[in-house]
């Protein structure tokens, strides 16, 4: 299991290896008070994207909560830049 974070207004390089490859699912973990949309990018500078669930639904990710995205991009980031999300690949 490998991690990585996307905190604030920082950008997140996803990198260019498996398991946060673009079209690969993963699990985005969410320990903020409130709700979190996670977007992708395939470029660091934007734009962005708000990143989608298997289902095609947004991938706004609830307060406390965890949900499976599809990774649509190299560079994630947060919806209005606050907060933190964890996205964890297998």
């Amino acid at each position: 299991m490998r991690a990585k974070y996307v905190t604030g207004v920082t950008v997140t390089d996803l990198g260019a290896k498996a398991p946060f490859l673009q079209n690969y699912t993963a699990v985005v973990v969410n320990a903020n008070t409130s709700a979190r949309t996670l977007q992708f990018g395939d470029a660091s500078t934007g734009p962005f994207n708000t990143g989608k669930q298997p289902d095609g639904s947004a991938a706004v990710v609830p307060a406390g909560g965890a949900i499976e995205v599809v990774i649509s991009g190299r560079y994630a980031a947060l919806e209005g830049g606050s907060g933190q999300l964890i996205i964890l690949g297998n």
